[in-house]
């Protein structure tokens, strides 16, 4: 069974979800392409969430390991595909 996602992403985080998975996990795209128009099981979740997670660790923190203000914004959007 499928668990739709209950609140939908705003246009900023789908943007930035288009932008990641292009860059991480281009084949996903199809996926991307249907959110907030059907709903997403916890393995489509866990997929975007990992290219979103590939984002953040190759640019999404300063020198110190601490998010920058891009990395903030993926662990928003994180967060948002994983607590719907």
């Amino acid at each position: 069974m499928t668990d739709p996602i209950r609140a939908p992403l705003s246009s900023r985080l789908i943007a930035l979800l288009r932008l990641t998975v292009e860059r991480h996990e281009p084949e996903l795209m199809p996926l991307v392409e249907t959110v907030g128009e059907i709903p997403l099981n916890e393995t489509d979740r866990e997929a975007l969430r990992g290219a979103v997670l590939s984002e953040f660790l190759e640019v999404g923190r300063d020198s110190d390991d601490e998010p920058t203000s891009y990395g903030l914004e993926l662990e928003q959007l994180i967060d948002a595909l994983g607590h719907c």
